[in-house]
């Protein structure tokens, strides 16, 4: 998994709140509420750059720029309405299925980053990911469990990137 500068794991975080949540107090809620709000999921950042052009597929609203669109906001904050939590539903359904031939532990293609040497030599390296498949699956299915109750209950999803 990719870390931060400071060490950290890279992640995105996703909670499920009412369609009357007040976001203009996003920041605030997010820095007192986030460690203890029960409806959340948190999936690797390397989860989602792999799967991010499927991820494009779904319908979402940005809050900073006010303009609805596809996709997550992978460095600040997407809304996720009904439409869209269905269409990310069906979406990563798919990607449970796929993973279910996977072997225990599998690699996934990462970026391809730029490497110099001591000598000023560089040249183009393929990361590789290993994942674990039944942690990607977990964390795929608590994703897809905040949809299903967005869509069953008329809220919303939130979306934190890194």
């Amino acid at each position: 998994m990719r870390r931060s500068s400071c060490g950290e794991w890279l992640t995105h975080e996703f909670f499920l709140v009412i369609n009357e949540f007040e976001f203009k107090d996003r920041y605030e809620w997010y820095s007192t509420d986030r460690h203890i709000w029960e409806n959340k999921a948190v999936l690797s950042d390397d989860i989602i750059l792999y799967m991010m052009d499927f991820l494009n597929w779904v319908p979402s609203f940005n809050p900073e720029t006010k303009e609805s669109g596809n996709g997550l906001n992978y460095y600040g904050i997407t809304v996720i309405h009904n439409v869209g939590a269905d269409k990310l539903i069906s979406v990563l359904d798919k990607w449970l299925n796929l993973f279910d031939e996977a072997p225990d532990t599998f690699s996934l293609r990462g970026d391809t980053i730029w490497k110099e040497e001591d000598n000023g030599e560089g040249y183009w390296e393929q990361t590789i990911n290993r994942m674990n498949r039944e942690r990607m699956q977990s964390e795929l299915n608590q994703l897809i469990g905040l949809a299903v109750k967005a869509t069953n209950n008329n809220q919303l999803i939130i979306h934190f990137g890194i």
